[in-house]
């Protein structure tokens, strides 16, 4: 059983999490550990319905996982209780097990089931099931197949555990960073030299210009440093006077940043900046080109020898605004950033459960009282 919150949860993104969570069993052929397509789906989902909130168990057709699953059944309340079947209708790999379902779901009619359609190979009619296929193109097959009006299936599409795909640690999945419309990413210590200030006043231009940015900044004060003690504090005075006290995260705050939390940063951000005055090499300049970002860094003759063609150099003498204008012009122009962004919002598995399925449950379950 899968229960509560995890720790991946976006900070903010689930503001709107119901309280009348609800008893949901999952069921496929297999179920992970074992490795497939719909197998990931099923974790991911499982996951991101525990994080909102609900109570999810998952179901295989192995002998003690059918009679765990019918003392399940046995336990339901109504229209407390939702059993999602995973291509057990539409696939045929155990008819006895489908045949046995269908029984289920035909007495106990008080369970809402949802017949979640990744292939169809094969159907069979659940008349009393809400119909789900996980594309358009699909929705359409079964349409045909079952001979069932295209309004009686809804689409909603598959979806992944982001932070576990990416492997992003809890510190830095709870930033919330995949609501963000741009991440600028700075690792370093807060010393002077590294030109912070500049990364806030460009985070300002950005926002201002109408882009959700964020800037994320490693490093947390040196307490055997004086100067470094007020520098944070200097930052933190102007992070408060731009405005930004929701878009500039000193991430090293309260608990220092690990070497995980750093890898998860790179792999979240979508460029380095790194503004600094002064360098002798300039080290994530070459993890950023490990991690694929690009790089916008301060036109210093270390910078250009350690990134030669590969970097996007701007003098620290220009104005936040232009150097705000150079990033967005090359953020607009690459296809693959764009690309990112749109696996980021569109296909995370919590946000599809939260604004596709979970609207789905509510509305089914409404129904199912008026009936």
């Amino acid at each position: 059983m899968i229960r509560g919150s995890l720790p991946s949860l976006r900070d903010g993104f689930l503001a709107t999490i119901r309280r009348d969570s609800m008893r949901i069993a999952l069921l496929h052929y297999s179920k992970p550990p074992v490795i497939g397509g719909v197998e990931r789906v099923i974790d991911a989902q499982a996951a991101a319905l525990a994080a909102l909130g609900h109570e999810v168990s998952l179901f295989d057709r192995g002998a003690d996982a059918r009679a765990c699953f019918q003392a399940w059944v046995k336990e339901a309340c109504a229209t407390r209780s939702a059993v999602i079947v995973h291509n057990v209708f539409t696939m045929p790999f155990d008819l006895a097990w489908t045949a046995e379902l269908l029984g289920l779901a035909e007495t106990r009619r008080d369970i809402l089931w949802i017949n979640w359609v990744h292939d169809a190979r094969w159907t069979e009619k659940v008349p009393q099931a809400v119909h789900v296929a996980v594309s358009e193109a699909r929705r359409r097959e079964y349409a045909q197949a079952a001979g069932l009006p295209l309004e009686h299936i809804q689409v909603i599409p598959n979806g992944l555990d982001l932070d576990r795909v990416l492997g992003v640690t809890p510190k830095v999945a709870a930033l919330g960073l995949q609501r963000r419309g741009l991440v600028l990413f700075h690792p370093t210590r807060l010393v002077r030299r590294k030109n912070i200030e500049l990364g806030l006043r460009v985070t300002a231009a950005l926002r201002a210009a109408g882009v959700d940015a964020a800037y994320l900044v490693t490093g947390a004060p040196d307490p055997h440093q004086a100067d470094g003690l007020r520098y944070h504090e200097e930052l933190r005075a102007l992070r408060a006077e731009l405005g930004l006290e929701e878009a500039v995260i000193f991430v090293g705050d309260g608990e220092p940043c690990t070497e995980a939390d750093v890898r998860s940063l790179y792999a979240l951000a979508d460029a380095l900046f790194f503004p600094s005055t002064g360098e002798g090499f300039g080290l994530p300049l070459l993890e950023a080109l490990a991690f694929r970002l690009p790089v916008f860094c301060s036109d210093l003759p270390v910078h250009r020898e350690v990134l030669g063609e590969n970097g996007h150099f701007f003098a620290t003498e220009m104005s936040p605004g232009e150097i705000s204008a150079q990033i967005m012009r090359w953020f607009s122009d690459n296809q693959s950033t764009s690309q990112r962004r749109h696996l980021l919002r569109t296909y995370d598995m919590v946000r599809i459960c939260q604004e596709s399925l979970e609207p789905l449950l509510v509305a089914a379950n409404e129904s199912a009282q008026h009936d």
